[in-house]
């Protein structure tokens, strides 16, 4: 209103963060509920953004010196579950109960260079893991490791579908894929007991680098094209291979994840989605894709350590980029936050993995560069490289930086007076409101909160929701003709924010 100090009152908010971080378009056109930056961020689902959970170590040694190549879980007939992982071409088994676990390794080498492939599936009455690590395939029964199964082929990657083991990678025959008999993945390949070959030549000669299968259809991904396979069942129909693209594949092999009906995968244009009819990109002109620039940064053999996994919990894909962290997709609110450092970096990951604790409810694993395997989003851990015996580790640093705001005018100087913030800081001595224009900047610390929890459900190791947030003032100076507002978290707690509101006061045009 006119009367007050600087003249007319002017206000601009964050109504909610569901937009996700746009780190891509200029600065005027990013919408009201995206961010500039997202760092150990995860967006809720009622508009919020959070600190991300902790990591703790599960294991009181490391498995090995060497990195962790990949990880499975195997959820057996019976009901019960064992995690594998294979390190320096050794498998290790466990079962997930109270820290610390107690790895085992298994007798038996595998490959130490090519990250191995599993799929559980039928070795004749039995329900075994199927491992590939580019040579002749492997199986692992919970008592026995197989390895170099007589009359199989070499696979770098295998999967099931329709009742058949599928693999590819075989060096003499790049443009195929091999399958098994009905409900026995011990002969994949082996013709002479009902397994068999297809060469691939929807788009010529082209390599096949990965499988999925979503649906009734096998998505075969080649470096530049996707092509399916459908009828390979109980019926014994052949099929011809088809084309689904040949405008996209995949430069990331270890990217490919499926979820429902659909699969996703890295591109050297950044994350696409595939079902069995189309693919396409999920960046939009609204909420650009920011792999886009760390991707075109990377090496071939960076490309390879790209990995994947999605987390059912939260109904988030979490994209490994070496040298940058995790980015997250929520595939709900269909928008981005991350990258996540810090443990995702230091030891670097080397794998990804979903399993299940020990009530049964979906968790992520990590594998890294020293040969640690983690619990990610660790309950009641809030910093990083937790022991398993919940001491130690590092504190991790939130940074989430909010929309320009311009107060609808960008021709227009203000005066800032009052910023004010809906969180929930759930005890945490380190969380500072700062801000910044083209002419000043300042901080501010805002008090430590105990306050009630955030909504009613529990969300990893934390909770979110809207309710028992508290709203902070803070007493805001400086001029300019826009205010960029961040907020950091450093402390060893899981603050939550929902809405961010500024009010200033108009001093003149440029």
């Amino acid at each position: 209103m006119a009367g007050e100090p600087g003249g007319t009152r002017m206000l601009d908010q964050q109504p909610s963060m569901d937009g996700g971080l746009n780190n891509v378009s200029d600065d005027i056109v990013v919408q009201s509920n995206q961010l500039r930056k997202a760092i150990n961020c995860r967006l809720t689902e009622y508009g919020g953004v959070t600190k991300r959970g902790g990591t703790q170590r599960t294991s009181a040694a490391v498995l090995t010196s060497s990195a962790i190549q990949n990880g499975y879980t195997w959820r057996k007939d019976g009901g019960t579950q064992q995690l594998m992982v294979v390190a320096n071409g050794t498998l290790y088994t466990t079962t997930y109960g109270a820290f610390p676990l107690t790895w085992t390794a298994r007798s038996g080498a595998l490959s130490t260079g090519t990250p191995p492939s599993f799929a559980q599936f039928r070795d004749a009455g039995a329900d075994v893991v199927f491992i590939a690590d580019g040579g002749l395939l492997n199986k692992w029964d919970g008592t026995t490791f197989t390895t170099n199964i007589s009359g199989t082929i070499s696979a770098s990657v295998i999967t099931v579908h329709n009742q058949r083991l599928w693999g590819t990678g075989d060096g003499t025959a790049p443009d195929s894929i091999f399958y098994s008999s009905l409900n026995d993945g011990s002969n994949l390949g082996n013709a002479a007991n009902n397994g068999g070959q297809i060469v691939v030549r929807t788009f010529s000669d082209e390599t096949i680098v990965g499988l999925a299968s979503v649906n009734t259809s096998l998505l075969i991904f080649h470096r530049r094209g996707i092509s399916r396979l459908t009828g390979y069942g109980q019926d014994d129909i052949t099929v011809a291979p088809q084309g689904v693209t040949a405008d996209v594949g995949t430069i990331a092999p270890n990217s490919i994840t499926s979820i429902g009906n659909v699969a996703y995968f890295i591109s050297e244009r950044g994350l696409y989605v595939v079902n069995e009819a189309e693919v396409s990109p999920v960046g939009t002109v609204e909420r650009p894709d920011p792999l886009l620039a760390p991707i075109r940064t990377l090496s071939n053999n960076e490309f390879d350590d790209i990995r994947a996994a999605f987390n059912r919990a939260t109904r988030e894909l979490w994209i490994s980029i070496p040298s940058y962290g995790i980015y997250v997709y929520h595939t709900i609110l269909r928008a981005w936050s991350g990258p996540w450092d810090t443990a995702y970096l230091s030891p670097a990951t080397t794998c990804i993995f979903e399993t299940l604790n020990a009530s049964g409810l979906p968790i992520i694993l990590r594998g890294d560069a020293s040969g640690w395997v983690s619990l990610c989003d660790a309950p009641t851990i809030y910093r990083d490289n937790v022991g398993a015996d919940g001491t130690g580790g590092t504190n991790y640093n939130m940074t989430a930086q909010l929309h320009r705001m311009y107060f609808n005018d960008d021709a227009l100087a203000k005066s800032l007076r009052f910023g004010y913030v809906t969180a929930q800081l759930n005890g945490s001595n380190s969380c500072s409101f700062t801000w910044r224009t083209d002419m000043a900047a300042g901080s501010y610390t805002l008090p430590v909160s105990t306050a009630g929890t955030w909504g009613t459900g529990v969300w990893g190791s934390g909770s979110w929701g809207g309710a028992g947030s508290r709203n902070y003032r803070v007493q805001m100076g400086g001029t300019g003709y826009y205010a960029d507002v961040t907020l950091i978290d450093s402390s060893a707690a899981l603050p939550a924010f929902s809405r961010v509101q500024l009010e200033g006061f108009a001093l003149g045009r440029r």
